[in-house]
């Protein structure tokens, strides 16, 4: 139970243990001679503590089986289960610890629910594209596990099972699908739900295909006993997933050596890499522009069991010259399917409904390489290396904040974690200045801080603690101080809207509260006050949301009689009085950021002097679901401060702008080049965003609005543009 509204899970691992200890049969002694089952209930216990209590609350009125309006995890509600190589989520690592340093378990079995009105309950065989560096072996063992409980399943009488559909096995970063670059099997099963735990009533016509491998609810090779329709309650839930997970540990304990024996000689394959199987090892190099970012991604593979060397002399190699130091993964190791992927570009299949006709859509992203999303240097190899390699146990980078001496110290903008040391500064009441201009090799907008005998061992100790090179400024003898300006952190406030996955909001939080932001959480009333939203903030940030979810919230949707309401006062979105409250804040001089989708309300509700080329667009025309492309940058604004000239950003919206004249000077901050731009994944009509804005600072009144037409936090993964967001933050 990863997923806390799909409670089923939860119930049924109570039964299943009790039914485990409790039932004398040659099929249980079997399973518990031959097994060692691994059992988390919960994943998530504060979400489905939430959860319980919402319906029971509402339990017998017109909001009972509703949607909790918030989050059931702080940061990422479903999104949750998107996070499982990169690790951002403390849940997900204390199960990376289970999975890859503790346990290795041959099987993984991640129980879900989906939608109501499809087939019943889904297992593999995934639907297609196959992510080419899984091994087929895997794979092809994922499939018989799957049709074999099918089988099972079918046989004790269970209806309306469905493989080979909508889940494919191309996306890295589920709970059930990570595994399988392990060399593990993976099997997700998903049920259909209930509305939480109130039965609902099916007719026969009610009941429809699910994607595009089962267009229409009727018996083909994948759904061969199609359920008929009738009651459909959280027992039903829970006795399918109690089948299929029996039917799994029974498969397990039959042919326990099989399985072993698989996990073992898939392993052995990975160490013993043949000749022809490149690349040989990534190099990535300590001089990165933010080194602090390569920590960040070396972090994420070592949570995984990721063996990680650093180079013990200077070497030459077909791909370049390294250090002594620079850090080394050769894939001769278990994981090497694991680190291929996350450190190549993704290269997704051109899937399309019918020849000619639109592009079938993914299951989640095509695109999660993390060089680029992190703005990384990797270097691929593909010849062997014959240098001595140092293993690394601890993650740190060399720097040395000893020699700090009184007189100004520089904090170079090109560090992203640079901006969680300013904040730490400014806590401890520290003053932060930056240059108005370039002075002695370091660029305007670099950090500054006057060091004396008083703060010295605070200031080091702060570098240190966030992995932090300071730098001294040198000075031409006789000048007091450089050109500067202080700075403070802006009070910043983030609209959370009462739709809970607007994962989005989330997402951005968390960055947050990882770089040590002060912020605030806003919802509708607050919006809607006759009070200024000046009075208590400098930023109000809009995530990625659509702007009629933004006006009206769930208000907009149309509802059938039996549907659930939400209570009153979550109902609706800012409305026309929280329209206004944003308008009169940028205009008395606050700054708005919008998120992908949000651009659209901007544009619209402020009348903004811009247009969304995308807007009305069909996926024949323009598709983009989830890849990372290149954007240009205008290094004259702050908001590039410490970015290179060219930066991959994460795309999953149709947003692209085109901006009208204006009588206030526009910055066209990040655009698209006219070039090829996809870095990695899949899209469709690329050429529509050749000479268009991606990133725009527009005037307005004393204020102004900045529109960032891509996700510059996606999932929390993007480290290589946070620094779009945060130089807006000061």
């Amino acid at each position: 139970n990863i997923h806390s509204t799909e409670i089923a899970a939860s119930q049924e691992a109570l039964e299943l243990a009790y039914e485990l200890a409790t039932v004398n049969d040659a099929r249980i002694h079997n399973i518990l001679d031959n097994v060692i089952l691994l059992m988390v209930p919960s994943l998530n216990p504060d979400g489905q503590d939430m959860i319980t209590k919402w319906y029971l609350q509402h339990d017998g009125t017109p909001s009972e089986g509703s949607r909790m309006p918030y989050k059931y995890h702080f940061y990422a509600d479903h999104d949750n289960n998107r996070d499982w190589f990169f690790f951002s989520l403390q849940e997900s690592r204390l199960m990376a610890q289970v999975l890859y340093h503790d346990w290795y378990p041959e099987i993984v079995m991640d129980q879900h629910q989906m939608g109501s009105t499809g087939a019943r309950f889904f297992l593999p065989p995934y639907a297609d594209p196959v992510n080419p560096n899984v091994a087929p072996s895997v794979m092809a063992n994922t499939n018989l596990v799957g049709k074999h409980i099918i089988a099972e399943m079918q046989d004790q009488g269970f209806k309306g099972l469905v493989t080979n559909t909508v889940f494919n096995a191309f996306f890295e970063g589920t709970m059930s699908k990570t595994p399988l670059w392990h060399n593990r099997i993976g099997i997700l099963t998903e049920a259909a739900s209930a509305r939480v735990a109130t039965p609902l009533f099916f007719p026969r016509t009610s009941l429809r295909g699910m994607g595009q491998d089962l267009p229409e609810y009727k018996q083909q090779t994948n759904f061969l006993d199609p359920w008929p329709g009738g009651w459909w309650r959280l027992r039903d839930i829970v006795e399918y997933q109690k089948a299929a997970a029996l039917s799994l540990l029974d498969m397990a304990a039959m042919y326990k050596e099989k399985f072993k024996t698989n996990f073992y000689e898939l392993n052995r394959r990975a160490i013993e890499v043949k000749p022809e199987d490149h690349p040989e090892a990534y190099v990535l190099p300590q001089d990165q522009l933010d080194p602090g970012n390569l920590l960040e991604l070396l972090t994420r593979l070592r949570y995984a069991n990721v063996e990680i060397f650093r180079a013990g002399k200077d070497f030459r190699s077909a791909a370049g010259d390294f250090q002594a130091g620079d850090f080394v993964i050769p894939l001769a190791q278990p994981a090497r399917a694991y680190v291929k992927d996350l450190l190549e570009r993704q290269h997704y299949p051109d899937l399309r409904e019918y020849p000619g006709g639109p592009p079938r859509q993914p299951y989640d992203v095509t695109a999660w390489t993390l060089p680029l999303q992190m703005g990384v240097k990797a270097v691929a190899l593909n010849e062997a290396l014959t240098i001595p390699l140092e293993k690394v146990e601890t993650l740190r980078l060399d720097i040395d904040n000893s020699w700090i001496q009184p007189g100004w110290v520089a904090i170079e903008r090109r560090f992203t974690h640079g901006h969680q040391l300013v904040n730490r500064l400014a806590k401890s009441d520290i003053d932060i200045f930056e240059l108005t201009e370039d002075v002695g090799g370091f660029s305007r907008g670099t950090f500054l801080v006057r060091c004396d005998a008083g703060n010295r061992e605070r200031l080091q100790s702060l570098a240190d603690g966030t992995q932090i090179q300071l730098q001294q400024l040198p000075l031409p003898a006789g000048e007091p101080a450089p050109p500067l300006q202080k700075i403070r952190p802006a009070r910043i406030g983030i609209y959370q809207p009462w739709i809970p996955w607007v994962y989005d909001e989330g997402w951005l939080r968390l960055v947050l509260d990882n770089f040590e932001f002060s912020y605030q959480v806003l919802h509708n009333p607050d919006l809607q006050k006759k009070s200024s939203l000046s009075d208590k903030l400098d930023v109000l940030i809009l995530t990625s949301q659509n702007r009629g979810s933004i006006l009206k919230g769930l208000s907009g949707r149309e509802k059938k009689l039996g549907d659930p309401e939400l209570p009153a006062e979550y109902n609706g979105g800012i409305g026309d009085k929280g329209v206004e409250a944003i308008r009169k804040f940028v205009n008395n001089g606050g700054t708005l950021l919008c998120f992908g989708e949000a651009c659209e309300f901007a544009i619209e509700k402020l009348r903004l002097p811009a247009e969304n080329v995308l807007e009305n667009l069909g996926r024949k025309d323009f598709f983009i679901p989830g890849s990372i492309l290149e954007m240009t940058l205008d290094g004259g604004s702050a908001l590039s401060y410490g970015m290179p000239a060219q930066v991959p950003v994460y795309i999953n919206n149709r947003v692209a702008l085109k901006l009208l004249p204006y009588p206030a000077e526009i910055r066209e901050t990040g655009f698209y080049a006219e070039r090829q731009l996809l870095l990695s994944g899949w899209a469709v009509g690329e050429e529509l965003l050749h000479g268009k804005a991606a990133l725009a600072e527009i005037p307005v009144g004393k204020g102004k609005v900045i529109l960032y037409a891509f996700r510059p936090q996606h999932r929390s993964q993007t480290y290589g543009t946070f620094k779009l967001i945060f130089n807006a933050l000061y």
